[in-house]
């Protein structure tokens, strides 16, 4: 009985032993391929759209201030206090209407008295003229005679002028925008008295980035539009461009427009302007959504060899949705739409459909 479990327990053992070896030696059995798959993935999904070559029309749109086409203060030029009030505000003016009268009695007696030394003195002239020819007076008493005459007649202008100054008038035709004295004022020369517009026609006012004022051009077509006036478009043309920029690197275009009667602006509306080039041009375009970064420091991602290359470019105007690049790719290079974030330079890439795109 003895010798029986001995036998069975030397067979337990050597079946045990045989066991360890077989498992010790045994090579691990390979990883599905779906693991394998996931654990050697490391490139990248991302969308691209190639650099295209395509017609483009220069246009501009900038949000640009209405003004007058005159916009004057008037001033009063003689001292006096205010008699009549001929104007309220809003009030529409033809040229040389009178607005206001300043008391002009002393005015009006000095230039009865320039008046009446201007005839004697001219009677004066005459005599002496005459008995110059005649050999009765020396030349240099009838020169004196000649320049107090001289000297009557500049009285008589400048007392005519007094009495004029004492009536402000309109320089021009406009509509009066305010008022700022009543009957009875004191004014003195200089003092402003009222402000003038002459909306016959309108200044538009706008800004343009240095990058784009050399689309700008002296009498070019501008369109208008307002948001007083929706759906309505306004022709102006180019005045000017300021050959000098201001502080924040922009440059002053005045434009000039007539103003529609049935559709008036009034000076200090908003209104946008927009620039159109007379001809179409060819230039280098990508989609917006692939630049890394802001337009003015501007890079996109570029696939080549299955590798994302992070490269600098220069942007130039934008086409809707696209934008020109104008220096940094060529023609048919690759750029990323979709996916970027992902990415950094030298990133391993597969190209795939956009909503396939991380």
């Amino acid at each position: 009985m003895k010798h029986r479990n001995r036998i069975i327990a030397a067979v337990l053992l050597v079946a045990v032993a045989a066991a360890a070896f077989l498992a010790l030696g045994r090579k691990p059995e390979p990883a599905p391929p779906a693991q394998q798959g996931r654990a050697s993935a490391t490139a990248i999904a991302v969308s691209v759209e190639a650099a295209t070559v395509a017609s483009v029309r220069d246009s501009l749109s900038v949000v640009a201030e209405v003004d007058a086409w005159r916009d004057v203060d008037l001033h009063a030029e003689t001292s006096g206090i205010v008699r009549k009030v001929r104007v309220e505000v809003g009030q529409r003016l033809k040229a040389g209407e009178t607005l206001f009268n300043i008391d002009d009695e002393v005015a009006a007696s000095a230039l009865r008295k320039a008046r009446v030394n201007r005839e004697l003195a001219y009677r004066d002239f005459e005599r002496y003229e005459r008995l110059h020819k005649e050999g009765a007076v020396s030349a240099s008493s009838f020169e004196a005679m000649r320049l107090k005459f001289a000297d009557a007649e500049a009285d008589l202008v400048a007392a005519r002028r007094r009495l004029d100054d004492t009536a402000i008038k309109a320089p021009f035709a406009g509509v009066v925008t305010s008022r700022l004295v009543e009957v009875g004022d004191l004014v003195q020369p200089g003092a402003k008295v009222a402000n003038m517009v002459d909306l016959s026609k309108l200044r538009i006012r706008s800004s343009i980035p240095e990058k784009q004022v050399s689309l700008v051009a002296e009498g070019m077509p501008v369109k208008v539009t307002t948001d007083v006036w929706p759906g309505k478009i306004f022709e102006a043309r180019v005045l000017s461009v300021s050959a000098k920029s201001s502080r924040d690197h922009t440059y002053a275009v005045e434009s000039v427009m007539a103003n529609p009667t049935k559709t008036p602006f009034r000076a200090g509306m908003f209104a946008r302007t927009a620039f159109v080039g007379k001809q179409p041009r060819q230039a280098l375009l990508i989609p917006r959504q692939a630049l890394v970064g802001s337009a003015s420091d501007a890079a996109v991602f570029v696939v080549r060899d299955g590798k994302a290359k992070l490269t600098k470019l220069v942007a130039g105007a934008e086409y809707g949705t696209r934008i020109e690049v104008l220096q940094g790719l060529a023609p048919g290079d690759k750029v990323v739409v979709s996916g970027q974030s992902d990415l950094d330079d030298g990133s391993p890439v597969i190209v795939a459909e956009p909503e396939t795109a991380r």
